[in-house]
């Protein structure tokens, strides 16, 4: 019974995950550099998500969520990528809609 609460708890927002694949590009200008993304990522009905996937040279991940409390909306994201090096970046927004 132990192990089967915390089981049903982990399985059950994987149940609920509605899969999808994501291609992102982007262009840094300074550097003339242009990177491809394609994530494979799944989202939950709480709006937590997770993605994982090829880059160009390397590879990426991210995770985090968004969540709506009346006017206020909070996002945030770790982003992670292994080209010649692991680079990653945590972000966190909250917005207020007037």
């Amino acid at each position: 019974m132990k192990v089967l609460i915390p089981l049903i708890l982990f399985i059950s927002p994987a149940a609920l995950a509605a899969p999808y694949i994501e291609y992102k590009n982007s262009w840094n200008i300074p550097e003339r550099k242009d990177v491809h993304n394609l994530r494979l990522g799944y989202k939950t009905e709480k709006n937590f998500y997770g993605e994982i996937g090829p880059r160009s040279n390397g590879y990426a991940a991210e995770t985090g969520y968004k969540i709506k409390k009346g006017a206020f909306t909070f996002k945030g994201k770790w982003e992670g990528s292994k080209t010649d090096e692991f680079k990653h970046k945590l972000e966190t927004e909250i917005r207020y809609d007037l």
